[in-house]
């Protein structure tokens, strides 16, 4: 007999039930409430060291024409033996390759759309005109083939492109389409810097999952549309605890967050530690040592790892509360195992020891702002909440139709019972608590729904996303000072077009790793940034920025601008 937690009943809509008190939930907490209280969730599947080798992505290379072709298609992936999950890739059935661009180029792209749907690709980390860039408005339909052309003029810099399509980007997004991208001025071996593709020089994408078999690999929930979709899985490269053979030297480990929702807090089990030595724009002025290093949705970083005593090491991560605070390791009552480094002394060792200085960006200069400009991070929680509430208890309308009752028990429909009026207030109002904000199983979750027919609107520029409205005209070349705040959560910013400095972070001088320049940054509070835009936007074509939780940017936390 089945026992449908709290949290599946609130989804259900059973508000008018009340016999019996549900059973007690497991907590991580003793004092869990809120909103958070009702997104019950199981930590991240423990995941061991399988023996499976850890993929590489393709690099792949404009031709002598300056010419990079690039096929969007689904198709099927095993994340770990024996398992088969729906999927999408690029040039291949998941994910896609490392496009490899020299800075001070041009480069021309035939994108050709095989899916059965629109879709887009935006150049995440790339500063090249609007109409360019793959946004929601630049549709690639089903069958055509977009070709976008542009010239590289940026430092040399790790990015990546994924789809940007209106209301189903987090579906698309999850389900593995998307790529790196490797800015390059050929210059990393006279910095000392490791550079040989595979070897002492890895690519790592990090994607958590909730399926790994079967069709039906994203199926969110309302309350994954309200905090985010996260997964018991953690894939690397697309593979469940892969093992990496590294030489025994340092080695350039270049970190990207492809997740939808989850903040990663790298931390080496044996406790070397990691130096930063990039992050999304661009190098650092040195490098920066680093215990735990916390990377939100969208971030990348660079870090070299010490290899050279030979030992092997687990790559884990700290558990995620969805606060966006780097999280103490005397607190982590576990870690989540990603990935296993073995050396290998058959491999060449080329970098043996850690350089000084990279290049150091300018200055923040503050004064150079010509504006200033605020924005909030609002998930509506309250009104989304009872929102849902009301549709729940409307009939074939409302997502209640849309249950699968075949695997409901309703023998224990009479004992389920909403939580006293105090607390339903309480999580009404929007308090959160986030110790529960970690990874679900499918098994955990209520009726599934899309972004489009939810209901549910979030906001960044005070009214959620509208294709027609034009939120910002900054000028072209100028910086501002853009003052973020986010309440609820930890919020990942991103700003296509333009580049910024974080001045501070809850009145504090940001981390040194964070000192520069970036295009995403995880909001935990509040934040302060000085935004240099860099790239021409058109109105036909107007520049997102947006939470890039992937489903708070689908219900309308995202904004437009221009630049004149």
């Amino acid at each position: 007999m089945k026992i449908i937690n709290r949290r599946q009943a609130l989804m259900f809509g059973l508000g008018g039930l009340s016999a019996v008190a549900l059973p007690a939930l497991h907590l991580n907490r003793a004092s869990a409430q809120g909103a958070h209280d009702m997104h019950n969730m199981a930590p991240a599947a423990a995941n061991k060291a399988t023996g499976v080798k850890l993929p590489h992505p393709a690099l792949l290379q404009p031709d002598n024409s300056g010419l990079v072709k690039l096929k969007i298609a689904k198709g099927r992936h095993s994340f770990q033996t024996g398992s088969s999950a729906a999927s999408a890739g690029i040039n291949g059935n998941y994910f896609g390759p490392v496009v490899r661009l020299q800075n001070k180029s041009h480069v021309r792209f035939a994108v050709e759309n095989a899916m059965d749907e629109v879709t887009t690709l935006h150049w995440h980390g790339l500063m090249i005109p609007s109409d360019m860039d793959g946004g929601p408005h630049n549709v690639i339909n089903a069958g055509a083939v977009w070709q976008p052309e542009f010239d590289i003029n940026q430092p040399a810099s790790f990015n990546w492109f994924h789809p940007h399509t209106h209301m189903e980007t987090a579906r698309q997004a999850h389900m593995g389409a998307a790529g790196l991208l490797h800015v390059s001025d050929g210059g990393d071996r006279e910095r000392g810097l490791p550079d040989t593709f595979g070897s002492d020089d890895l690519f790592l994408a990090f994607q958590d999952r909730r399926v790994i078999d079967g069709d039906n690999v994203y199926a969110p929930d309302f309350m994954d549309l309200m905090h985010g979709f996260r997964g018991q899985y953690l894939t690397v490269n697309g593979a469940i605890a892969p093992i990496a053979t590294v030489p025994q030297s340092i080695v350039r480990l270049r970190l990207l967050n492809a997740s939808n929702s989850r903040n990663y807090h790298f931390h080496f089990s044996d406790g070397r530690m990691m130096h930063a030595i990039a992050s999304d724009g661009g190098f650092l002025a040195k490098p920066v040592a680093v215990d735990i290093l916390t990377i939100a949705p969208g971030e990348r970083y660079e870090v070299l790892v010490d290899f050279s005593n030979g030992m092997a090491a687990d790559f884990t991560s700290l558990p995620d509360d969805g606060s966006g605070r780097t999280p103490k390791l005397s607190d982590a009552q576990s870690l989540e195992h990603l990935m296993r480094f073995e050396v290998s002394d058959s491999l060449k060792a080329d970098v043996m020891k850690l350089v000084s200085a990279l290049e150091e960006p300018a200055a923040a200069d503050p004064a150079k702002s010509v504006k200033t400009r605020s924005f909030v991070f609002d998930e509506n929680m309250a009104g989304n909440m009872a929102m849902m509430r009301k549709k729940m208890m409307g009939g074939e309308s409302s997502p209640m139709g849309q249950m699968d009752h075949s695997k409901m028990d309703h023998s224990q429909m009479g004992q389920m019972q909403m939580p006293q009026p105090s607390k339903m207030q309480e999580m009404m109002s929007g308090a959160m608590d986030h110790g529960e904000h970690s990874a679900r199983t499918a098994d955990q979750m209520g009726p599934s729904l899309t972004a489009a027919t939810s209901g549910i609107t979030m906001s960044i520029a005070d009214k959620p996303f509208d294709m027609s409205r034009v939120d910002v005209e900054a000028k072209l070349g100028s910086m501002e000072i853009w003052k973020l705040k986010a309440v609820e959560m930890g919020h990942p910013f991103h700003i296509h077009g333009a580049n910024f400095r974080v001045l501070s972070k809850n009145g504090q001088a940001a981390p040194d790793y964070q000192q520069g320049w970036k295009d995403t940054v995880l909001v935990d509070g509040e934040a302060e940034l000085l935004v240099h835009f860099k790239a021409e936007g058109k109105r036909s074509h107007p520049f997102m920025f947006h939470c890039h939780v992937l489903e708070h940017e689908d219900v309308g936390m995202m904004g437009q601008f221009v630049t004149v």
